[in-house]
């Protein structure tokens, strides 16, 4: 678990909450610049723990156990893409499957007899390519069904059944693994504030606003960026498409992985907002996408964001 992460979010919301303590005007004549910066830490904060709880180990290991869904399988390892070198030396007949690089204790993998270093080559009689679609077909398996695994193990293959967990297991056996740590937040003594001068606002746009395209995504790099067949190993992959954005619109679907921003290259999710960012105006752009290994060009109408509408501020007038 990420837990750079959770400082930063349990940062945030207590210096919301000392933010919220201080006195100033009631809340009907809280000036606008200060509600926008709660709204703005309160966000932050939120998007803080979201990325907490759907963190992933560090490095190449994809985990299977990571957060499964509500009556999705648990198998309870984590593994490796198959290389050239490691198939060699394994003496695999064909290179793919996945090598298990931890069994987790006590897990449904554990009990089924699975091994550190053994290579799980199919599910049920079907071939895995990789650990993306293996990590997919535990998950697409409900908990307490059965499966029939065919491991490579010591230069042989045998099978091994094996009945799936639950996703009250799968967090109990990570809550093991990740100790609690204690985590105390010092806020410094603040003087006190003097009131905030009035002003008024016609709607300027707070700094941050940028137009979106709509997608959740991540960078792609190494054996997973090849695996999608991206250029150098190397793009973002689309996670989610959201519901009337412009790439939906556009016809991006979740799987698929950007490389092009109008011909410019895309390497990282850095670099679409930087794309993005200057998009002063309505325009309409080409993206580059790769689906299935086969480059596509779609066109997204990209719009800026919406300036709020000017607010009357009212002045009290003693007659």
């Amino acid at each position: 678990m990420n837990y750079r992460t959770m400082w930063t979010a349990g940062g945030l919301a207590a210096l919301g909450l000392m933010l919220a303590a201080l006195p100033g005007p009631s809340r009907a004549k809280q000036a606008p610049e200060e509600r926008a910066l709660a709204q703005m830490q309160q966000r932050l904060a939120e998007e803080a723990m979201a990325r907490t709880a759907n963190s992933l180990p560090d490095g190449d290991e994809v985990a299977a156990m990571a957060s499964p869904g509500e009556g999705a399988g648990w198998l309870g390892v984590e593994m490796r893409e198959i290389t050239a070198e490691k198939a060699k030396e394994l003496k695999l007949p064909v290179e793919r499957g996945v090598l298990l690089s931890h069994v987790v204790a006590d897990s449904p993998a554990a009990k089924a007899g699975l091994k550190e270093n053994d290579v799980v080559t199919e599910i049920n009689g079907q071939p895995i390519e990789g650990a993306l679609q293996f990590r997919r077909m535990i998950r697409e398996i409900p908990a307490g069904r059965s499966a029939q695994l065919t491991v490579w193990r010591e230069g042989r293959a045998q099978s091994l059944k094996v009945t799936l967990g639950s996703a009250m297991e799968a967090h109990k056996a990570w809550a093991k693994r990740q100790p609690p740590r204690e985590f105390t937040f010092h806020m410094p003594p603040m003087p006190e504030m003097p009131d905030m001068p009035q002003f008024e606002w016609h709607g300027e746009m707070m700094p941050g606003g940028r137009p979106r395209l709509g997608i959740d995504g991540e960078d792609l790099s190494g054996q997973l960026g090849a695996y999608f067949g991206a250029p150098d190993g190397e793009g973002i992959l689309v996670r989610d498409v959201h519901e009337g954005s412009p790439a939906e619109k556009a016809g991006i679907k979740a799987g698929d992985v950007l490389i092009k921003f109008d011909s410019e290259r895309l390497r990282t999710i850095g670099d679409l907002r930087e794309k993005l960012a200057g998009v002063r105006e309505q325009k309409k752009v080409k993206l580059g996408v790769l689906r299935n290994r086969s480059e596509i060009t779609v066109e997204a109408t990209i719009e800026p964001p919406e300036a709020p509408k000017p607010r009357k501020t009212w002045h009290p007038t003693n007659i």
